[in-house]
């Protein structure tokens, strides 16, 4: 088992550096992956493929690690891939079978693979497929900041000289110099409705891709969506489709041993994480791939697939549950109102300061108890409320840590707090909450934020979900339009999916508030160009709980 270092020529003269390892002399399956992050970090992955009969071709895109030529983030790779695709398929090692592992980026850099040689390509393993910037870069049209400002960043330097500071630059823009990192410049000149991504049409890839896949997501993934709207669409195409989601970070779907989200650990068999020093199966993640590309590469093995979801439920009870499609079939809309304010010493709540808090209730009559039926804040970008645990980006001087524990986020002022009573018995959503939120602003454009909070009896608040819309793409990203002052508008805040059960003596806690930072960048509040803006002011934030203005939490709800 023997690596030898190939050079695989493409047009305009780049040479991809590739590692090819083949079992032993012969003819076997070929599994491709594709890295910008460097392929002698994936040598764990391919000595497994390698010790179960796969011969493994590992590489450089163009512009990274040591293949030549110039680096232009997703434009390049299909037609890369593609190459190396034909390149494989022309070796004497090669049998004519393909399959594909993506991770992330390596799942955009081999997409057009899949899509283009369905003869060939068996099989594939997808870890969040990053193929649409409103997946990738934003969402609700706000910029995902956490991760896209310093993986923009490592394009021209180390992580380790990172400074968190530059998250507070402004104008944002001017965070990376145009000239060390163009892709930077242009995400943020083109926001959310950048030509980028329809110009390289990774999209269609996905569109066009019918072979076996299996999905590997994390409820604490930033990137969540980016493994379930490629998940669904594949699904439409008819060839087999096998979705698992765990309590997983980005960084620890496949990553050592990663079990504990925040303060919580769900033990190994949820960790899912690859062995960093063995070779063999003893993980699941491992399991999950190695009997994925037998059954449907070398047509051996066992597949029960008469689930197509395997997913774990964190909270209450926590543990692995199967079932037929995303969403769980058996969930239903629950709506609970937003509700005025009550004292702290009715609601029980521990933990909070003494501004009072509002109520969460299936009954929208609770709104009706003689309050003015709203409540107001101020935001102040200057002071953002800063992330904390969730679904966020793990890298050196990040300084957070994706899991469900939140301490103080809801201690702020510029927090509006909504609890529901004590549930007398458990409650169990799968799938993506939304809330429906009625507000104004005295500013043009603002943001509103909203997190899905579990409550023990303790008065410890764990992380479920999260969420963001900005104002002016309220309508959807095609068409921008600016707040009147004062005006009512109705937001609709798609939250990200989860699995989760809320147990007997708990509380379900919606919080809202303007922003969350660095998670999303912040709203200066002005009707400038957000990115070029080098002024920020203070917003007036008015949320409504009123019969003629009900906002509600919808929870997927399994009946």
């Amino acid at each position: 088992m023997d690596t030898a270092t190939e050079w695989v020529r493409v047009s305009g003269g780049a040479n991809l550096a590739t590692d090819v390892t083949v079992p032993d002399c012969g003819a076997y399956p070929v599994v491709i992956v594709r890295t910008v992050y460097g392929r002698k970090n994936l040598k764990s992955i391919s000595d497994l493929l390698v010790g179960h009969g796969y011969a493994t071709v590992v590489q450089d895109v163009r512009g990274s690690g040591e293949s030549s030529g110039q680096f232009s983030a997703l434009a390049q790779e299909p037609a890369d891939s593609m190459e190396t695709a034909q390149w494989v398929l022309s070796q004497s090692w090669c049998d004519g079978r393909l399959a594909i592992l993506g991770i992330s980026y390596l799942s955009a850099a081999s997409i057009a693979i899949a899509a283009e040689f369905p003869e060939q390509v068996k099989a594939a393993i997808w870890v969040t497929v990053p193929v649409r910037q409103d997946l990738l870069c934003f969402q609700g049209g706000a910029l995902r900041l956490h991760h896209t400002l310093p993986w923009a960043y490592m394009r021209h330097a180390s992580l380790s000289q990172f400074d968190p500071a530059l998250y507070r630059t402004i104008p944002l823009l001017e965070a990376i110099p145009q000239s060390r990192d163009p892709l930077w410049a242009a995400i943020l000149e083109e926001g959310p409705r950048s030509r980028l991504w329809k110009q390289n049409n990774l999209w269609s890839y996905v569109q066009r891709t019918r072979v076996p896949g299996i999905h590997f997501g994390g409820w604490f993934d930033f990137l969540l969506d980016a493994t379930l709207v490629p998940y669904l669409e594949m699904t439409k195409s008819g060839a087999p489709q096998r979705l698992v989601l765990g309590p997983w970070s980005h960084n620890g779907i496949i990553g050592g041993s990663e079990k504990i989200s925040g303060d919580v650990s769900y033990g190994y068999w949820a960790s899912q994480g690859l062995p960093e020093e063995t070779v063999d199966t003893s993980s699941p993640f491992a399991e999950e791939c190695i009997r994925w590309l037998d059954f449907w590469v070398k047509g051996t093995g066992h597949l029960d697939m008469e689930s197509s979801v395997r997913s774990f439920f964190t909270g209450h009870e926590p543990g692995w549950v199967e079932f037929d499609a995303w969403p769980h079939p058996s969930s239903r809309a629950m709506r609970m109102y937003l509700g005025a304010k009550s004292p702290r010493d009715d609601c029980g709540c521990s933990g909070l300061d003494s501004r009072g808090t509002g109520v969460l209730s299936t009954d929208i009559a609770l709104s009706e108890n003689g309050s003015d039926g709203c409540e107001s804040f101020v935001y102040d970008p200057e002071n953002p409320v800063p992330t904390e645990g969730g679904a966020v980006w793990v890298f050196p001087k990040a300084g957070m840590i994706p899991g469900p524990s939140i301490s103080s986020a809801h201690l702020r002022k510029d927090v509006l707090v909504y609890d529901s009573g004590v549930l007398e018995s458990s409650l169990e959503i799968c799938g993506a909450p939304e809330v429906e939120l009625y507000a104004s602003s005295d500013a043009p454009d603002t943001d509103f934020v909203t997190m899905l909070l579990d409550v023990d009896e303790r008065g410890v608040a764990r992380y479920v979900s999260d969420g963001i819309v900005r104002a002016r793409y309220r309508n959807g990203l095609d068409e921008e339009e600016l707040l009147e002052p004062g005006k009512v508008y109705f937001f609709r805040i798609q939250m990200k999916g989860c699995a989760h059960s809320f147990g007997p003596g708990h509380r379900v806690r919606l919080i809202v508030t303007s922003s969350n930072f660095p998670k999303f960048d912040r709203n200066p509040n002005t009707n400038e160009s957000i990115y070029h803006a080098r002024q920020m002011q203070k917003a007036v934030q008015t949320v409504y709980c009123e019969p003629a203005f009900p906002s509600a939490i919808v929870l997927p709800r399994l009946s």
